[in-house]
């Protein structure tokens, strides 16, 4: 197994510091693990789907809605766990100062989201504006997609929308601690609405790897995360600390949902 060599696939890092990161973090799984971890970006969550399906990769970091897409030629290693929790909140955020205060007043409103594959970056935001009699269809006067959730606070504090989709951490009370905009310098937003728990991202790997290779894959990341500075770069590279073995029974929910919304177009 030494001499094996396995493809990390994962969406390309936003920039070059945090590209970094995920090489530190490759190199030191590989160490544990015992095989070669060659990386493969992908310009976009679809992209890294299209990776997975092609059998472009052995090893993917999956958002929820790519990894309910990608169905059985996955095979879930295990999942991020994010502030001592297994799930975290899809927001709907505006800046400190907009005049937007309610759910109702977004009609009109330029909306920026992360990417059409994104679970609290477009997909939730859009299933509960519906619930709440708000059609996500006709409802924005534009749309645009960023990329990324940062790049997504950045468009909404450069003035490039009024409104932006992205992911929250809340306490046990259900107060908003942080989110996507805390690493973002200079965000004075306000948290307009929250939408429950969406379950973790996912560590896969390609449905026929072998499992005893699978199982090596989650000791490897499960004991660099031991390491405090490793676990820094986890928290940096993936927004979680933790990596913990199997998914959540809330992606059922979250798997019927998509399923009712995207049979009524909420998605196009």
């Amino acid at each position: 197994m030494a001499s094996a060599k396995i493809t990390f696939g994962l969406v390309t890092p936003a920039n070059e510091t945090l590209a970094g990161r995920v090489d530190a973090l490759a190199r030191r799984v590989a160490e544990q693990v015992g095989v070669e971890i060659e990386l493969r970006g992908a310009a976009s969550y679809e992209a890294l789907a299209d990776d997975v399906k092609g059998g472009a990769v052995d090893l993917a970091w999956l958002p929820p809605i790519v990894f309910l897409r990608l169905g059985d030629a996955v095979a879930p290693v295990g999942s991020i766990r994010r502030g001592g929790r297994d799930s975290y909140e899809a927001a709907l955020i505006v800046r400190a100062d907009s005049d937007i205060h309610a759910i109702e007043s977004l009609k009109g409103a330029r909306a920026g989201w992360v990417d059409r594959w994104s679970a609290a970056g477009f997909v939730v935001p859009r299933i509960k504006l519906a619930l709440l009699g708000v059609d996500p269809r006709t409802a924005f006067r534009t749309e645009t997609f960023h990329g990324s959730h940062s790049a997504a606070v950045r468009a909404l504090l450069d003035g490039a929308a009024d409104v932006v989709g992205t992911y929250a951490l809340a306490d046990a009370s259900g107060e908003v601690t942080s989110g996507a905009w805390s690493d973002v310098e200079g965000a004075d937003i306000r948290v307009l609405a929250t939408f429950g728990a969406i379950p973790s991202d996912v560590l896969v790997t390609r449905a026929g790897l072998d499992a005893a290779v699978r199982a090596r894959i989650f000791e490897g990341f499960t004991s660099v995360t031991d390491d405090g500075e490793t676990a820094e770069v986890l928290r940096a590279v993936f927004g979680g600390h933790e990596l913990v073995l199997g998914i959540e029974s809330s992606y059922a929910a979250l798997k019927s949902a998509l399923e009712v919304a995207s049979s009524r177009g909420l998605f196009e």
